[in-house]
């Protein structure tokens, strides 16, 4: 075989190598990503199972008390044959809460529903904004990547037009060595970023609950998009969107629910029964006589100072509980909505510095290193220190971006503040 026809067969080889990598990786958005860890985490999969739960507990305070079957015999002969007995009675018996009390109870374990509802969404937020900071991460690697791939094509042909320069005798061999050694340090730094990128594609896979090694492309960048929203705006925006503080107001309610349900502990249950009765007659001659029974039962809340007003007492603490608790809510969100707002725009204005101005002087300055090296007005040295304050300013560049996109997830979630 010609050797021509060799590098064709081994081109053709990388070719369908390359291919079949491409193929086999999967493509990932950031809002599929999103989708697929809010669908596979394993918290919130359990708080799903919680809400199931709660929905049984709305069932069980809607109780009704059992109905009670009341057989009696009366007047039973020594010989214990409930058939000789001399009263016969077969009835039932119904308690009947006081009105307003199942409801009340239905009214709490429907506001603890919901609260496990709002749970699970304000969990879904905090996994949203945790998985753009890692889908942030693995973007910044391989822009990283990139940046350094690039910075070595550059410096490849740089090393060609020094070693041109040394055969002319119009560069020393000491610019030679350095460009070379040079180059060897930006591949080491290219093997570092790809074992770097590698990793956050892990802790990627990891967060949206499947396994590390799991290959993916991402298909979003790291654009940037200008923040305009003034403070107060996006203050008031995202803390009437808080979940957070809505737990704390369905809480708060519970607490109301609560009081109400310990006050109507005061009120009597009643008890309603029919029986169907045969009587033995009380002469010899008379014969059983069959008769129908009514009862009606009135529980009297005698020691109301106990068990009720306690119950009252811990009921309207807690109500007082809630406001405070709510009150002190809204704080923390706003502090902590200012607090990342303010990240948010400090990033914004770091991006706007690489924008307007520092990646167009870099650019500048390279171009001008290279015309001027190649006039002899500058040695290979100075080239380097230029093409390092290029690489550099390109790498911060990317930083910058992923600081505020990272702020920008902080501050959508930042209402969710821990509790």
């Amino acid at each position: 075989m010609s050797p021509f026809l060799r590098s064709c067969v081994a081109v053709l080889f990388s070719f369908l190598f390359l291919l079949e990598n491409s193929s086999a990786q999967e493509k990932l958005s950031l809002s599929q990503a999103i989708a697929l860890a809010t669908a596979n985490h394993p918290e919130i999969l359990a708080v799903q199972k919680e809400i199931d739960a709660t929905a049984g507990r709305i069932l069980q305070a809607g109780r009704i008390p059992n109905l009670e079957v009341v057989i009696t015999f009366n007047e039973t002969p020594t010989n214990f044959n409930p058939g000789d007995a001399g009263e016969k009675d077969l009835g039932i018996f119904q308690p009947i809460e006081f009105p307003g009390k199942r409801g009340a109870r239905i009214e709490v374990a429907t506001h603890d529903r919901a609260v496990t509802t709002l749970a699970l969404e304000r969990f879904k937020t905090v996994i949203a904004s945790r998985v753009k900071k890692a889908y942030y991460q693995v973007l910044l690697a391989d822009e990283f990547a990139q940046n350094l791939d690039f910075n070595i094509t550059l410096l490849k042909d740089f090393l060609k037009v020094v070693t041109e320069r040394y055969q002319t005798g119009t560069s020393t061999y000491l610019d030679v060595i350095r460009a070379k050694v040079e180059l060897a340090r930006l591949r080491n730094e290219f093997v570092e970023a790809q074992r770097d990128n590698v990793s956050k594609i892990g802790e990627l896979n990891l967060l949206l609950g499947r396994g590390g090694e799991t290959p993916v492309t991402l298909t979003d960048s790291l654009a940037y998009q200008p923040f305009t929203l003034p403070q107060d705006s996006a203050i008031a925006m995202l803390s009437a969107q808080s979940v957070f503080l809505k737990i704390i107001e369905r809480e708060s309610m519970r607490s109301r629910s609560l009081l109400n349900l310990a006050r109507k502990s005061y009120l009597p249950d009643f008890g309603l029964g029919f029986a169907w009765q045969n009587r033995r007659g009380q002469l010899p001659s008379a014969g059983s006589a069959r008769y129908f029974g009514f009862e009606l039962g009135v529980s009297i809340p005698l020691y109301f100072w106990q068990a009720p007003r306690g119950e009252v007492q811990e009921a309207r603490a807690m109500v007082d509980f809630g406001a405070l608790r709510l009150e002190a809510a809204r704080r923390r969100v706003r502090q902590s909505l200012v607090n990342a707002y303010r990240l948010v725009e400090v990033a914004n204005q770091q991006v706007q510095s690489f924008e307007t101005a520092l990646l167009r002087d870099a650019e500048d300055e390279l171009r001008a290193g290279i015309s001027a090296y190649q006039n002899n007005q500058i040695d290979a040295l100075n080239l380097f220190d230029i093409y390092r304050t290029y690489r550099a300013a390109k790498i911060e560049y990317a930083r910058a971006l992923y600081n505020y996109a990272a702020a920008r997830a902080e501050l959508e979630a930042s209402a969710e503040v821990p509790e």
